[in-house]
């Protein structure tokens, strides 16, 4: 990534400015077999944001992706008892005796760390990113007791990113941006035992369409 410098030029309008969309999708499965329980667990949401283009100006262009926010994520759960004969997920519902989560958005790789500004029930604060130690996140916990089913969402939720930007010669190719990141962290009680587990992150790219 180039990123303009304080000496770049800034032209006083955007030849382009351009809302933009992404929606994504996540559906996994989570298996717990000491507790007998396998979640299966989906996060969907949109990440909106604009695509700006200033220029040419000397030959260069400055790409932006201005204003990038995930909207009102939503987290969906369902229990189901885990067979220790076949070692696989029944469709039989489980519920579990406690769940608590942790649901939690950054850049996506370990060197992509963009400021994070959020809107609640999200909070900012350090927290377990895999694959890269402890990283500023923006999350949002929650505590639910005995269930076989839970949905968190709430309308106004929002964790918002600096925006990106490139400077560039006019016939450079378009820059690819770089993704931000999800990951959701369980805790979960049964009768005498409990047991932790991470899902991982998965990316979710911005597709400007400059």
């Amino acid at each position: 990534m180039i990123v303009a410098g304080l000496g770049t030029p800034t032209p006083a309008f955007a030849n382009t400015s351009r809302p933009n969309t992404d929606s994504f999708s996540i559906s996994k499965w989570l298996v717990f077999p000491e507790l007998f329980l396998c979640l299966n667990y989906s996060v969907t949401g949109t990440l909106t944001y604009k695509a700006v283009r200033y220029g040419p100006v000397d030959g260069n262009i400055d790409y932006r992706v201005a204003s990038p926010q995930v909207v009102a994520p939503t987290l969906t759960v369902n229990g189901y008892q885990y067979d220790s004969v076949s070692h696989g997920c029944t469709r039989k519902p489980l519920a579990w005796l406690k769940l608590d989560v942790q649901h939690a958005y950054k850049g996506y790789g370990c060197s992509f760390n963009p400021s994070i500004s959020v809107q609640v029930p999200f909070s900012i604060g350090v927290g377990f990113w895999p694959s890269c130690g402890n990283r500023k996140v923006g999350f949002w916990n929650s505590s639910y007791g005995q269930a076989k089913s839970w949905k968190q969402y709430n309308s106004s939720a929002r964790v918002k990113f600096d925006q990106q930007r490139w400077y560039q010669p006019q016939h450079n190719p378009l820059p690819k941006p770089s993704c931000y990141g999800v990951m959701v962290r369980y805790h979960v009680y049964m009768r005498g035992i409990d047991d932790t587990k991470d899902t991982g992150q998965f990316a979710i790219c911005p597709t400007p369409e400059w």
